[in-house]
């Protein structure tokens, strides 16, 4: 019997089996940022959530990259029209700042801040529910004085912190109510007047050059 014989024969490509679709990196980030969505909602713990976005990061064909949500629910589209703001943000390894006339009633992020000013909020509705939430980071919601706003949610390992002047309500302004969750951070509410800076820091030294000034 001579060498060749000895060899297994090798199989003809099945013509059926067509190759997968390579995935790019923008479908490696949608997915991570599908999977901290479902980190944010409690679908997925920390660990699952680790191993599945290695995975997303290694995928070489968007089959690979399916399998990883499959047991996730289908994520709705989100409209976006004109200048109005889409419904939902989501980040991974960064901050998500939002001010204007409008914005997404749900935000979420990893390793990063939420921090939403709605002091240059126009709407006409009478409520505004926001959803926010970030692992490892701090959600901060700033209204204006005079809107009445709530804070529901809970921290874990975190503070939750609301400080709202002690004014009248503004006629025609909305009913802000956040539902917030963070985990390794803190939840804060809090109302400053128009044009007053965000920050803290900044603040402190608004009012000190105030003092300053010759009377």
């Amino acid at each position: 019997m001579s060498d060749d014989a000895a060899l297994p024969a090798v199989p003809e490509p099945d013509p059926a089996a067509a190759p997968g679709v390579r995935a790019s990196d923008g479908d490696r980030e949608a997915l991570v940022a599908r999977l901290q969505q479902a980190l944010a909602e409690g679908r997925l713990d920390l660990d699952e959530f680790g191993q599945r976005a290695g995975a997303a990061w290694a995928a070489v064909t968007t089959a690979e990259l399916a399998a990883l949500v499959a047991d996730l629910p289908a994520e709705p589209p989100v409209e976006i029209v004109g200048s109005r703001a889409p419904e939902v943000q989501t980040s991974v390894f960064g901050d998500i700042k939002l001010s204007g006339p409008s914005v997404p009633l749900r935000a979420s992020t990893v390793f990063g801040d939420v921090r939403v000013d709605l002091r240059g909020l126009r709407t006409d509705a009478e409520r505004l529910e926001l959803h926010l939430s970030t692992v490892f980071g701090d959600v901060e919601v700033i209204v204006a004085e005079g809107v009445d706003a709530q804070l529901h949610g809970r921290t874990v390992l975190g503070d939750r912190k609301i400080d709202l002047a002690a004014v009248p309500r503004v006629a025609g302004t909305p009913r802000v109510v956040v539902h917030g969750r963070t985990v390794f951070g803190d939840l804060k509410l809090r109302s400053l007047a128009p044009g007053e800076s965000a920050s803290r820091w900044r603040q402190v030294m608004e009012r000190l050059a105030r003092r300053a000034e010759p009377g």
